[in-house]
């Protein structure tokens, strides 16, 4: 039986761009399953009583800038150092993931084009027409997602999993869960992979 990696993580989050594509090539290697967890994260935030990256000091936030740059050569991934519409709400996107989900389209998909149209294009993803365009650029239906995302059952789904991830002890973005074992940052991926090639054996 395929193990199962709870992913949580805020659309606009830097670090969760970063580390999405290392994250589903990594599921791919082991055999295992991603369940998408999108996460209001002033809520987790607050919940953890952790202050926001973005309310960090500005010596904080530069080295984040010079860090995630670094990251994101290494990867190939264009990535703006200041995007125009960061921080953005994150609830639409939120809905819209677990929306392609409920849909049968692809939520890795879903969820990178969120996630890039922050960090790469210039989108603000908390607009709804702006959000369908990364959609469907990523190949999805924009306009049969953002349909179903405002329905009231989506609506439950996306609080469910902010106050999943507050249960679990979740306090930024990404953490991935395995076992109810955290593992916090695109950084950890490594120890992740150990523990699934660990549990399979």
């Amino acid at each position: 039986m395929a193990r199962t990696i709870d992913y949580y993580f805020a659309p606009i989050s830097g670090y969760a761009y970063l580390g999405h594509r290392p994250l589903m090539a990594l599921a791919g290697r082991c055999g295992a399953r991603v369940r998408f967890r999108p996460v209001e994260i002033a809520r987790v935030f607050a919940a953890a009583d952790t202050t926001p990256p973005f309310a960090q000091n500005p010596v904080r936030r530069s080295y984040r800038v010079e860090d995630q740059a670094r990251l994101a050569a290494r990867q190939g991934l264009e990535m703006s150092p200041q995007p125009a519409h960061w921080p953005t709400p994150p609830g639409l996107a939120c809905r819209a993931i677990l929306a392609a989900g409920a849909l049968g389209q692809d939520q890795d998909a879903a969820s990178f084009a969120c996630l890039r149209g922050v960090w790469a294009e210039d989108r603000d993803i908390a607009d709804p027409v702006q959000l369908t365009a990364a959609l469907d650029a990523a190949g999805l239906d924009g306009t049969a997602i953002l349909d179903r995302a405002a329905s009231p059952d989506i609506a439950d789904q996306a609080d469910a999993c902010t106050k999943a991830a507050i249960d679990e002890g979740v306090f930024g973005s990404p953490t991935f869960v395995l076992d109810r074992t955290r593992y916090w940052g695109q950084d950890r991926l490594d120890f992740l992979e150990e523990a699934l090639i660990a549990r399979s054996a």
